[in-house]
């Protein structure tokens, strides 16, 4: 008789599943599971327990465990195999950004549209003549896909403004897509991160995405509190994730003072501070920045949307060498480079006298339409964030109700359930003043009374 092989009887990974995993939610059965294979003590290939085994193993329910399942195989972590089981399988695979297309309010709304997020057109600097004195140059912007991918003098114009001395500079197609490229570059399936609550809804939408549980901390009128970034180190994320002006939604400013506290807090630990400045030079804030204490650990990122348009599609990224560094690899094989031409217009742009003094003018009228809004509302009871920059964050009894109320006066706003990483047991809206225009009495009443009543509207019987 021949003999018969061996086969190797699959590894019981039971008790390394059961040792890891202390969060017993979905989302911290999926981030255990994917820091175990980042450490190699799971390795593509092996088989997982069944949905039923893990439930019994951890004394919860199965519906528990196939969700955590289910965010493993969205993700591409896990691929499940019909009878013969689930495998480990790294592989991340794209989601849809849930977050980030349920800011636009209700739909169907025709009438003034306070939900965008956007600045106002006729605030920004005119592009025509900078077009004019760049397009009359010698265009040959590049001699080589190699070349440095920030033309020379705005890397001068930039490091002269940026809030500490930068390891590294360069420029990419917006503040998301160097969030993106960022996120891409340091975090992983499992890795814990701090990020504002309430925050930016396409931020919350990325670090999802790559698989990330967020460790939320609230604000107050000087920042995230350092009390519960303190508590949340405890956890060992990787990255903390900070808007220090104009924070969206709240529109709050990090004080220099709360900048130092956090920079302490953040000295003994290793982990990376990534700086979203998206209002950039609209802002009344000052230019704070934890990387002046901390450089070779943050990355701080400057956007110019909303100061000098959003179809110039350009942020500065400066800060860390060990983040930019491989950014700026892995951008060589997509897009290489943000275009030159538009790194010449925003020259033109930071250096023009009008232009220079269009910005300054837009950053008063933000300012001073902000004020009124929550001035006005203050009248009538309502509150709303003490923020900077073009949007408010006004507090409202029932969401749904607010926004049902205001679509009926032919405003519509943003809903303030996608800026929250977790509930934070007051609801909001978001409304984008920057749009409002101050010379408007009519529209202004109309605005402020809308949201006093939708503000104080109760639960539809749908929402109860």
């Amino acid at each position: 008789m021949g003999q018969v092989s061996a086969v190797a009887a699959p590894i019981d990974h039971l008790p390394l599943l059961r040792e890891a995993i202390t969060d017993c939610s979905p989302k911290g059965i999926a981030a255990a599971v994917h820091r175990l294979i980042r450490a190699q003590k799971l390795n593509t290939g092996d088989r997982l327990p069944t949905v039923r085994e893990l439930a019994r193993a951890l004394a919860i329910s199965p519906a528990t465990v196939s969700e955590a399942w289910q965010v493993l195989g969205a993700v591409g972590a896990i691929q499940a195999r019909g009878r013969a089981g689930s495998f480990v399988k790294e592989t991340l695979e794209p989601g849809r950004p849930i977050r980030y297309l349920s800011i636009g309010g209700a739909p169907g709304v025709d009438g003034l549209d306070l939900s965008t997020g956007t600045p106002d057109p006729q605030l920004l600097p005119k592009l025509r003549e900078a077009l004019e004195r760049v397009t009359t140059r010698d265009l040959a912007w590049t001699t080589s896909y190699l070349d440095d991918p920030v033309l020379p003098q705005l890397e001068v114009i930039l490091r002269q403004n940026w809030p500490f001395e930068a390891q590294r500079v360069t420029v990419v197609d917006g503040a998301l897509d160097a969030l993106s490229r960022v996120v891409e570059q340091t975090i992983r399936l499992g890795d814990r991160v701090i990020m504002e609550n309430p925050g930016f809804p396409p931020l919350i939408d990325l670090l999802e995405r790559s698989g990330a549980e967020i460790i939320p901390v609230g604000m107050d009128d000087e920042g995230v509190r350092h009390a519960e970034v303190t508590l949340a180190l405890e956890k060992s994320p990787v990255a903390i994730f900070i808007q220090p002006r104009a924070q969206n939604p709240t529109g709050t400013n990090m004080s220099k003072a709360r900048s130092v506290v956090l920079a302490e807090i953040l000295r003994p630990t290793s982990i990376l501070v990534i700086e979203d400045d998206h209002s950039g030079e609209i802002a009344t804030g000052e230019d704070v920045s934890i990387g002046k204490f901390l450089p070779e650990r943050t990355v701080h990122i400057r956007s110019y949307s909303k100061s000098h348009g959003p179809d110039l599609r350009i942020a500065a990224v400066g800060g860390s060498a060990d983040v930019i560094d491989p950014l700026l690899s892995r951008r060589m094989l997509g897009p290489g480079w943000t275009s030159r031409l538009l790194q010449a217009v925003l020259i033109e742009l930071l250096t023009d006298k009008s232009a220079i003094a269009a910005v300054t003018r837009a950053r008063s009228r933000y300012a001073v339409r902000s004020l009124a809004l929550r001035a006005g509302l203050a009248g009538l009871g309502v509150t709303s964030s003490t923020g900077d920059g073009i949007n408010a964050w006004v507090e409202v009894a029932d969401e749904r109700a607010a926004l049902i109320t205001l679509a009926a006066t032919g405003i519509r706003v943003a809903p303030g359930t996608p800026f929250e990483v977790v509930p934070t047991g007051v609801h909001h809206v978001r409304v984008t003043t920057g749009l409002l225009h101050e010379d408007d009495t009519e529209q202004w009443q109309h605005v402020i009374t809308a949201l006093a009543t939708a503000a104080k509207a109760g639960p539809t019987l749908r929402g109860v």
